[in-house]
């Protein structure tokens, strides 16, 4: 998944405060993309029960933040179904990996690791096309953002560094982030262009054979994405749902 298919997972597994789980759903996506000493990944990517626990006995009204965090890890978010979205490119998948090679100067080992960046980017450009309204709200909350609200409720529910926490949402939230890229192919892909910049391979993406690349997978998604994304909400509703059991 990427910014819009995190989205649709978080708003449509959690009935709340859509704006915190947009935001929540992609404060995950600091990890791997920027470079940090603060966070690891089971803090940042599946610390959304810890989050949780805090916000709920410190802000309780922010608690949908936490939630869309848990929307978008392994343990109970969408990222868990990341293998199955490549198995709807499956009998593409050698042509699509040479093309991403191509397009990021990698090879084709790094490539496969790519590959469901370029699906979720598939199911980004299918949500431009299909969802005007998801798209709206994920530009309105990227715009309205409080960084340093966010900032703060991480450094205390993490026990980190707020000027630190701030400078990475920071990174993701303004310079990797336009909220105008989501009105275009191109724009997703300047989009993901960013963000590889700063894998440890540092790619150098070609952001007009990236979107080639996109349109090619939302292609081969055009019969299955809705199906998918439908399937993947339910399974983390139910996780969450189970979750929200536990703690009351």
């Amino acid at each position: 998944m990427k910014i819009l298919g995190h989205a649709f997972i978080a708003t449509h597994a959690v009935d709340g405060n859509n704006q915190l789980l947009i935001i929540g759903s992609l404060i995950p996506e600091m990890l791997p993309y920027i470079p940090n000493e603060i966070f690891d990944y089971n803090e940042l990517h599946e610390g959304g029960r810890k989050l949780f626990e805090y916000l709920n006995r410190s802000y309780p009204e922010k608690r949908d933040l936490a939630l869309g965090l848990m929307s978008h890890g392994y343990k109970t978010g969408a990222d868990k179904f990341s293998p199955s979205s490549e198995e709807l490119v499956a009998l593409k998948r050698k042509f699509l990996l040479e093309k991403i090679a191509r397009a990021q100067g990698l090879k084709l080992s790094i490539a496969q690791t790519r590959l469901h960046n370029y699906v979720g980017l598939g199911l980004d450009w299918l949500l431009v096309q299909n969802e005007p309204k998801l798209v709206k709200e994920v530009q309105k909350s990227l715009k309205k953002v409080d960084l340093e609200e966010i900032s703060g409720l991480l450094a205390q529910g993490f026990h980190k560094n707020e000027i630190e926490v701030r400078v990475m949402l920071k990174a993701l939230f303004r310079d990797i982030y336009h909220w105008d890229d989501l009105n275009s192919l191109e724009g997703l892909a300047g989009i993901w262009a960013r963000q590889a910049s700063g894998l440890p391979e540092k790619d150098k993406v070609n952001v007009f054979k990236a979107a080639e690349i996109i349109k090619e997978c939302s292609k081969l998604l055009e019969d299955k994405w809705r199906g998918f994304l439908e399937l993947v909400s339910l399974k983390v509703r139910k996780n969450i749902e189970t979750f929200l059991k536990e703690e009351a």
